[in-house]
């Protein structure tokens, strides 16, 4: 349900008006002690007049959820409004991250990280619980390096192209209809950067680009033609780091085989699926728990905040109990793990 009509009323309170001169003026204000249900008109109305990103952190998944939503009734841009999802898996855990937590984290990456709103001229909010800020990410530098883009007339390395594409989370397929997948049909390659609201396709002649288009991934027709393709990472895990640690799951799969206690059937024939695929620096279901593995900083979604954003938090007490539970449980996850021995030695914390 669209209110975001009644933002005017804003305008008329002092109160209001002093909040945003104090946030324009780059002040600190001390907390609101808002009830929980002005919240979102809150947010909503200093998005539409601040025209700045803004993360608001909250304790509870269900309350980003729920938060989310009130604020895309509120905002006049709802495409504006993002959900910044959590993984299903528990830390330590190697449950498969969802298709759709991949993409949807890697959309609010890539848009922070190019700085620019779905809708021009409009403040953007992105929500996240403590649970999906707590998840460590692909740091902000090796983002930046994984970038590549394509324009008309370009020459092409055909096959460096589709390593380079495996090593950036990218699955291939006959048929590209996800984000995330990549597909050859002789000179003919489509992809689907997670960002993008539509796939595109890049033909060759030779070895030259000659047309860039989006096409429908439903009906595969081609529309219409752009000038640049610009191709980011489709996950947090880079499959090209896979290489550099597959020798150490090689490892503990040998150390287990030499113990009284070795791996039961289902988590050794894992282990061997994973020990593939980062052999070969490809994507496969699971890869995200290696991930503190591939890199040696600590980043979260809050080093990829442009310099003037706004950090709102929902409610403090609540996001410290959240956090404190969260690293409470995961103590016990990894104790629980490291007896079972289904974590390799020396695991780094998959959470900040």
């Amino acid at each position: 349900m669209d209110v975001s009509g009644l933002l005017t009323w804003f305008d008329a309170l002092e109160s209001y008006r002093a909040l945003r001169a104090d946030l324009e003026g780059g002040e600190t204000p001390s907390p609101l002690g808002l009830r929980r249900a002005a919240r979102p008109a809150l947010l909503a109305a200093l998005a539409r007049d601040l025209k700045r990103p803004m993360l608001v952190v909250v304790g509870s998944v269900e309350r980003a959820k729920a938060l989310a939503s009130s604020l895309r009734d509120w905002s006049p841009a709802p495409e504006c409004i993002w959900h910044f999802p959590e993984p299903l898996a528990l830390f330590y855990e190697r449950v498969p991250w969802t298709a759709e937590v991949i993409a949807g984290r890697l959309r609010v990456l890539t848009a922070l990280y190019a700085r620019q709103a779905p809708v021009p001229g409009w403040g953007w909010v992105v929500v996240a619980s403590a649970r999906a800020l707590m998840q460590r990410t692909l740091p902000l530098r090796q983002f930046r390096v994984s970038i590549h883009e394509f324009r008309m007339g370009q020459t092409l390395d055909l096959e460096r192209a589709l390593g380079r594409w495996a090593g950036l989370g990218y699955e291939p397929v006959s048929v590209v209809e996800a984000p995330g997948q990549f597909s050859r049909r002789g000179g003919i390659l489509d992809i689907f950067p997670p960002a993008d609201p539509l796939p595109a396709r890049i033909e060759l002649f030779g070895s030259q680009v000659e047309s860039l288009r989006r096409f429908d991934p439903a009906t595969q027709r081609s529309q219409e033609r752009v000038e640049r393709v610009i191709i980011t990472p489709a996950r947090e895990a880079l499959p090209r780091h896979g290489p550099r640690i597959a020798g150490s799951v090689a490892a503990q799969l040998a150390g287990a085989s030499a113990t009284m206690h070795d791996l039961p059937a289902d988590v050794r024939a894992e282990l061997e699926t994973h020990y593939q695929g980062l052999a070969a620096a490809t994507p496969f279901a699971g890869l995200e728990f290696y991930l503190p593995r591939f890199y040696t900083e600590s980043a979260t979604l809050l080093d990829y905040l442009p310099s003037g954003a706004l950090l709102a938090v929902d409610d403090p007490q609540e996001l410290a109990d959240a956090w404190a539970g969260l690293e409470e449980g995961s103590v016990d996850l990894r104790s629980a793990a490291e007896e079972a021995g289904t974590l390799p030695p020396e695991y780094p914390l998959p959470y900040v």
